[in-house]
């Protein structure tokens, strides 16, 4: 009766929590916040905007009609309006549509021709208030009054006659007609949805909707649709990590059943731990998301290999006492159990090292599979023994575990030379090691994408993405303050040849400072004689004095940017500016440029940062790489420490840590050997092997049952489902997954056949 009701608890509980996990877990899958975090306080800032705000929740949309063709005027309105009407779209334009902008000049900007006229008055009012450059602007005017644009040029002029509010504007229609000449075959649009484009269920939707309306529009064309955006790197990465998880996590387990129907021949056995390993997992989820609020993906792909090292001790317990009577069960358990315990530990030393490595994903990993491996050691120590039922059964050792340990003692003193001489010729070779220099090659699987990307933008006004200026201070005001600093530096380096141009709030915006500046520039050079200038020059151009000859530039309120987020124009500029009540960010986007000029240029610019998110990353590499490299030494330490503790022996310890060090070792010399350029993440994997192959020693090494051919039976089905678990892994879509594989895998059967090798025991044979 006393295991029945242990056992009738575990299993009316492990329902319970499943339920409460499926239920209470906020799952996430965005891959941005897996792997990025910002250092300061800007850097944060930016993250969250690129996660959630306007640029995560926009598409730019192109439609090629073809060489030598153009796409209809009759298929872009048709387009527009029919995706226009999509769930979740908040607005849809041309990204050369002047529409907006033109109303906006007219209903906002002519009456602040004098605050925004440019960003050096005394040089712009030089070549402005000249005589002839007063009839130049006048014969200007009535060309412009003839345009097809004369309804708008005319209530422009009614309230700013010199036409000041456009002068800044010269240069953004150039860029537009350069987009125009280069790209007249493809129609290029943005669309904006409600959602982040982190919300990747609605996104999927708008995507299939999006594509959906196009088939309709363009079914008697040849045209075609290509996509890009924030969004669709979000959908496209959730859903790859989605099939990896469910195709992991389903062909792993059903693997493991199988490996362990032929290692026990026992359906009963294989309900006992596989009904342990589900409390395991569920703590985990439950843990986690307690701990971070969300539990990612990525975390759940990784920690599906927690299976292989959390069933490393239930593997051990049934070795051991499967073939003893049920009294004799407990009392062999309690006696492997401190080499379990002591596993367990340097395990967790491990994974809490991966956690401290500084990679944002691995912080939840490592309380995924630390709690998992807690769990797992406390339910096998205090539960396990109290499920296990039936009669002992005889357990015949493997074929290899009998021939490997004999062939290991008769030749130990050769194969320990040679694995000496190959660890020594490893060692030489780790100087040339080859470390990944662009963190974008750890996601391949993504390249298409990129690649559309780039041939999109290409069609599009020569903006690099990811590449920028950002500006950041208390206040707007002081923000924008700088950013006119960072204009007349870019404005030099244009001179210079160093960028070619670039795209800020100017036009659309000054600083308060500025503007006023710029007023008092033109109240003060403006006299009788400029005005008389003028009048005349309008009297020769035919035009009305009594309309157009008041040059009356004393409007006082200035221009905020609140008004200019609640116009039209704010769907040109709210991707550039981010506003929180500690914090004001600008960015200044930038087309081809040489990174060295502005960094050069901004240096003394203070919060002014030029920023490019390939260098982020490969910084971050860097960086997560140093840290790996630390946090795998102090791994190695720790253990070493708490083994020499335990033993009180310097030749134990040593024995004990040399298989999975020099597994380690020959890994690292097979990657420099070949070339392969490895990343953090290899180290990473390197770091979870040594972890479980420590245990193998701690297994080999103590051998507490007292029969070393059982420990190392016991040792072979851990490997075994460890190898499998992570094996698992290589046939994942993304390849950090496939990394880990490849490197844990190798590590811990390389660890394992080891053991007897380099650790001589007092117990030979079948002891």
């Amino acid at each position: 009766m006393r295991r029945s009701i242990p056992a009738l608890v575990f299993f009316l509980c492990l329902p319970l929590l499943i339920a409460l996990a499926f239920y209470t877990t906020q799952f996430k899958t965005d891959i941005s916040a897996f792997v990025i975090a910002g250092d300061n306080a800007e850097e944060i800032l930016l993250a969250s905007e690129i996660q959630s705000g306007t640029l995560s929740r926009r598409y730019i949309l192109s439609i090629d009609a073809g060489e030598n063709k153009q796409v209809s005027q009759g298929f872009i309105l048709a387009w527009l309006r029919q995706i226009k009407t999509i769930s979740g779209v908040v607005d849809v334009w041309m990204t050369d549509e002047e529409k907006g902008a033109w109303g906006a000049l007219s209903d906002l900007y002519a009456q602040h021709g004098a605050h925004l006229y440019s960003l050096y008055p005394e040089q712009a009012l030089a070549d402005i208030l000249t005589e002839q450059a007063l009839a130049e602007r006048a014969a200007g005017l009535k060309q412009a009054l003839l345009s097809p644009q004369a309804r708008l040029i005319k209530k422009i002029a009614v309230q700013d006659p010199l036409l000041l509010s456009l002068s800044g504007f010269k240069s953004f229609a150039a860029q537009f007609q350069k987009q125009q000449s280069k790209s007249s075959q493809f129609a290029n649009f943005i669309l904006e949805t409600q959602m982040s484009g982190m919300d990747v269920p609605a996104q999927l939707k708008i995507q299939q909707q999006i594509k959906q309306a196009f088939t309709a529009a363009a079914h008697n064309t040849d045209y075609q649709l290509e996509m890009t955006g924030v969004p669709l790197f979000a959908v496209a990465t959730q859903t790859m990590i989605e099939a990896d998880i469910k195709f992991i996590s389903i062909f792993s387990t059903l693997v493991l059943m199988l490996l362990f129907l032929l290692l026990f021949r026992s359906f009963q056995v294989l309900f006992w731990v596989f009904s342990l390993l589900m409390m395991v997992m569920t703590l985990a989820v439950l843990v986690t998301n307690l701990a971070f609020g969300s539990v990612h993906g990525m975390t759940i792909a990784i920690g599906s290999t927690l299976i292989g090292i959390c069933i490393d001790y239930p593997i051990h317990a049934i070795v051991h006492a499967q073939c003893l009577a049920q009294a004799q069960r407990l009392t062999v358990i309690k006696r492997i159990f401190p080499s379990l315990l002591m596993g367990g530990v340097t395990t967790l030393i491990g994974y809490i090292a991966l956690g401290l490595s500084g990679y944002p994903g691995f912080q939840q990993v490592a309380v995924y599979t630390s709690t998992g491996i807690i769990a797992s050691l406390l339910l096998t120590r205090y539960l396990f023994p109290l499920l296990m039922t039936g009669e002992a059964k005889t357990i015949q050792p493997f074929r290899f575990i009998v021939f490997w340990t004999r062939f290991c003692q008769r030749y130990r003193l050769i194969l320990l030379t040679v694995v000496v001489l190959l660890s020594a010729a490893g060692a030489v070779q780790l100087d040339r090691l080859q470390w990944m220099q662009d963190l974008q090659q750890l996601t391949p699987e993504l390249d298409f994408l990129k690649v559309t990307d780039k041939k999109i933008r290409q069609r599009m006004v020569n903006m690099e993405p990811g590449r920028f200026v950002l500006v950041s201070a208390v206040t707007v005001e002081q923000t924008l303050q700088s950013a006119e600093q960072v204009y007349r530096r870019l404005d030099e380096l244009k001179a210079s040849g160093d960028v070619e141009d670039y795209f800020g709030l100017y036009p659309w915006l000054l600083s308060g400072q500025q503007q006023l500046e710029n007023q008092h520039y033109l109240l003060s050079a403006l006299n009788d004689r400029q005005r008389q200038y003028w009048r005349n020059a309008l009297h020769d151009a035919g035009l009305s004095i009594s309309r157009l000859g008041e040059l009356d530039y004393t409007q006082s309120n200035i221009l905020s940017l609140q008004q200019v987020l609640q116009s039209p124009i704010a769907r040109l500029v709210s991707n550039q500016i981010i506003v929180t009540g500690q914090r004001a960010l600008l960015t200044i986007w930038l087309s081809e440029h040489q990174p060295e000029a502005i960094q050069s240029a901004l240096a003394d610019l203070p919060h002014v940062q030029y920023f490019s998110q390939r260098d982020r990353l490969n910084r971050m590499a860097v960086d997560y790489q140093r840290r790996a490299e630390i946090t795998l030494l102090s791994g190695l330490a720790l253990i070493t420490l708490l083994l020499w503790l335990r033993y009180k022996s310097i030749i134990k310890t040593v024995q004990t840590l040399s298989p999975a060090v020099l597994s380690a070792l020959m890994i690292l010399a097979l990657w420099a050997w070949t070339g392969e350029a490895i990343s953090f993440l290899h180290l990473v994997g390197v770091l979870l092997a040594v972890a479980i192959c420590v245990d193998y020693g701690i297994f080999y090494q103590e051998n507490r049952s007292g029969h070393l051919t059982l420990t190392y039976q016991a040792m072979a089905a851990s490997m075994l489902t460890s190898a499998l678990v992570f094996g698992c892994l290589i046939f994942a879509q993304t390849s950090m997954l496939q990394t880990l594989a490849k490197v844990v895998s190798c590590g811990v059967i390389l660890g394992f056949l080891l053991c007897p090798i380099l650790i001589k025991t007092k117990a030979p044979g079948n002891n």
